[in-house]
């Protein structure tokens, strides 16, 4: 096989991951009502479900990110896939409420590893001139992936019992997971004319003292934990918002919010790769500024969403208001990448997964859970 053509398949097998990584994750915000029903949760410790993934997402990030940057980033990435998979079973046949609480932290656990490990990969797949829009197809697995969750959970509401959902959600992991284990790892800073091999990227924490002092890198991130602040409470309890604030049914609730996603996660995510490379050819700190570009305009949108009674309103003000976001992730991660340089991609991710969660949605929903 080809050089460009295995840079293709694996990263079509690396976006069928985090399809599964965003569907196994927003399942839960799905189901509001069926799980608050069956363990008797109310909203706040509805909104702890989404801390506890956070939680365990964050603890292990950046040990992930370490080893990721010395050892085979494929074989851990296989190994995440399953850990979040298995939780994911086990969050169907729970009978306690411990037991769904540890799956959540568990899931968190695992899904560490696909937003630090995917787009470092992919990174080494592709030249700087195309990285754009290859990262821009890795995370269309965010709207798609979290489409597919709400979709299931109101198409087939009539049909299958949450745990059923659960298990069909978790299941197709662990043979994703071996198509990943097979993966060949590519050598770091191939597509720069820069091969430095395993075991020569970072490798202790004093490489994230190093990430810490780099002011463009910093402040990347912590536009990103605004966005997360904001957009996670939408997607946790937008089922909730919808049906109780705004008179939708469960199931129109359900299908709207997974088409509002996917509508502007597939508009978003594409244009921000084609955008961001035709503008970085044409001026410095592209990928920042478009990103700087859809902060400014999505957040009056979501504003306007969320006080408009009418759904003539809100369902446009919302959709367009996430397009705007969605248009940020992929040129904020393509400037990570850049700026942190191949030997240090998955650590820089993992920094970026650490303090974007903690300053997002580590602390959002159990707040706006309270709100409500």
């Amino acid at each position: 096989m080809s050089n460009t053509r295995m840079a293709a398949y694996a990263l079509g097998v690396i976006f069928i991951a985090n399809f599964l990584n965003y569907t196994d994750r927003q399942l839960v915000s799905a189901l509001e009502k069926p799980l608050s029903a069956s363990f008797g949760l109310g909203s706040t410790e509805f909104g702890f479900l989404w801390t506890l993934f956070t939680l365990g997402y964050m603890v292990c990030a950046m040990p992930i990110g370490l080893m990721a940057d010395r050892l085979s980033r494929t074989k851990i990435f296989a190994i995440c896939i399953w850990i979040w998979s298995l939780a994911t079973v086990a969050s169907g046949l729970a009978q306690e409420r411990w037991v769904l609480y540890v799956a959540r932290v568990f899931i968190g656990v695992g899904e560490a590893g696909c937003l630090v490990i995917g787009p470092s990969v992919i990174s080494d797949l592709f030249s700087k001139e195309r990285r754009g829009k290859a990262l821009s197809i890795f995370y269309l697995g965010m709207p798609i992936g979290g489409t597919a969750a709400f979709i299931m959970a109101g198409a087939f509401y009539e049909y299958l019992s949450w745990r059923e959902m659960f298990l069909a959600a978790g299941l197709p992991g662990f043979p994703v997971g071996l198509m990943v284990w097979f993966l060949p790892d590519p050598p770091r800073g191939a597509t720069e004319g820069v091969e430095e091999g395993h075991g020569h990227g970072g490798g202790n924490f004093k490489e994230y003292l190093g990430l810490l002092q780099n002011k463009t890198l910093m402040l990347i991130i912590m536009a990103q934990a605004f966005a997360v602040f904001i957009l996670i409470p939408l997607i946790h309890f937008g089922t909730g918002f919808f049906t109780e604030q705004r008179g939708l049914g469960e199931t129109e609730a359900r299908v709207a919010l997974g088409l509002m996603a996917l509508t502007a996660g597939v508009l978003g995510n594409s244009l921000s790769g084609v955008v961001g490379d035709w503008l970085a050819r044409r001026m410095q700190g592209a990928y920042a500024f478009l990103a700087g570009v859809g902060f400014m305009c999505g957040l009056p949108c979501l504003v306007l969403g969320f006080t408009a009674p009418s759904r003539w309103v809100f369902i446009p003000a919302l959709t367009l208001g996430c397009f705007f976001y969605f248009l940020c992730m992929p040129a904020v991660n393509t400037q990570i990448a850049n700026v942190a340089g191949p030997k240090r991609r998955a650590t820089a991710w993992a920094l970026a997964v650490f303090v974007l969660h903690l300053l997002g949605d580590m602390v959002s929903p159990p707040l706006f859970g309270e709100v409500e």
